[in-house]
């Protein structure tokens, strides 16, 4: 195991909410840096650790490769302990996930383009699921399935951001497994997205429209919804199916991205500037629960300046109780944007390192 020397314990000021449930105003927060030790082996984290996702008992990290291998990676010894070779055809066949999932069960799901393959823990079996309109009831020609994606818990549903075919957003589908149908629960996102949906025309062509990512976040019985764009989230009651818009005030970052002037460009060149353009104002990241100390974090970034060609953010953690009253906010050094996930109530960011898979460790000391 290699852990950096530089853990140091970092006194904080917090702009504080009025609706604040807890004593703040003292405390320290330690950061530490580890690394993992790969033994001989290679681990591939080229592209942020996006197809990875921790077991439930927050021990182990499981990190699918392009190669189709299960990278097996314990947090306690920080080493990587095992590499399953899995097939990419066949009755166990992998496919091309696009990220993976652990439900509560130890069931690893890959989802892929309009497909969820499930395998069982031992990865023995595997069940496949098509996901468009000749195979889920309820779902119209006309939706689309976004890559915005979260298992329930207990692995029996897929909430899915669904989309027209304009790619704005309507809301959330519901995929229940068992009767491969689909409940559609409107949210209002369309508004708060489709100013921002850039398009790129080549030769009077639309060849290219998206935006950026919806996120989501499972907290108990509650899904939390939220954008890039606005200081709120939107909160689904999974028993109830009751939406509530939560918003938020920000001190230290402006409460909403603004609206930009052009959104369509002719060639990759002016395309490419205009989202760069885009990246000069305020991002909020999504929400991350810890279920140690029942608070939810979220990093944001605002442009601090312009150095040349080059951009210099701060960055911006927020925190907030289970209700989602906001508790504090302070600039940190982490990267809001990393691979993220919290273990025995501490935080863990990826960080690449010369190419040596990181992790950035974040504990507040009340």
């Amino acid at each position: 195991m290699k852990r950096a020397l530089a853990l140091f314990l970092i006194p904080l000021s917090f702009a504080c909410s009025e609706r604040a449930t807890e004593n703040w105003e003292s405390f320290e927060v330690s950061i530490d840096t580890v690394f993992v030790d790969a033994g001989d082996e290679l681990i591939f984290h080229q592209i942020g650790l996006s197809h990875s996702d921790l077991s439930n008992d927050q021990k182990q990290l499981f990190n699918f490769t392009p190669k189709g291998e299960l990278e097996v990676i314990d947090l306690d010894s920080l080493k990587l302990v095992n590499k399953i070779v899995m097939e990419r055809e066949g009755p166990l066949g992998t496919g091309e996930p696009y990220t993976i999932q652990i439900d509560q069960t130890g069931s690893l799901a890959l989802l892929g383009f309009n497909e969820v393959r499930v395998f069982n823990s031992d990865l023995s079996s595997m069940n496949r699921y098509q996901l468009s309109a000749e195979t889920l009831s309820k779902l119209n020609p006309e939706d689309i399935l976004s890559y915005n994606t979260i298992l329930s818990s207990d692995g029996k549903f897929l909430y899915s951001i669904y989309e027209n075919t304009e790619r704005i957003p309507q809301g959330l589908a519901r995929i229940s497994f068992d009767q491969m149908q689909v409940e559609k629960i409107p949210i209002e996102l369309a508004g708060r997205i489709q100013p921002f949906i850039y398009s790129l025309f080549l030769d009077g062509v639309l060849r290219s429209r998206g935006h950026e990512g919806v996120y989501l976040e499972l907290m108990d019985q509650k899904l939390i919804v939220s954008t890039p764009y606005v200081n709120e989230a939107y909160v689904l009651d999974l028993e109830s199916d009751s939406v509530t818009v939560k918003t938020f005030h920000s001190e230290l970052t402006p409460d909403k991205k603004p609206i930009p002037t052009r959104t369509s460009a002719e060639t990759i060149n002016e395309f490419s500037n205009l989202i760069k353009e885009g990246e000069k104002s305020v991002k909020f990241g999504g929400f991350y629960f810890d279920k140690t100390h029942r608070r939810l974090w979220r990093f944001s970034r605002d442009i601090d300046r312009e150095i040349g060609d080059s951009l210099v953010f701060k960055n911006v953690l927020t925190v907030f109780d289970e209700n989602l009253n906001q508790l504090a906010e302070s600039v940190v050094s982490v990267d809001p944007f990393s691979k993220k996930f919290f273990k025995d109530g501490k935080l863990w960011s990826y960080v690449n390192v010369e190419d040596e898979l990181g992790f950035v460790v974040v504990d507040f000391k009340f």
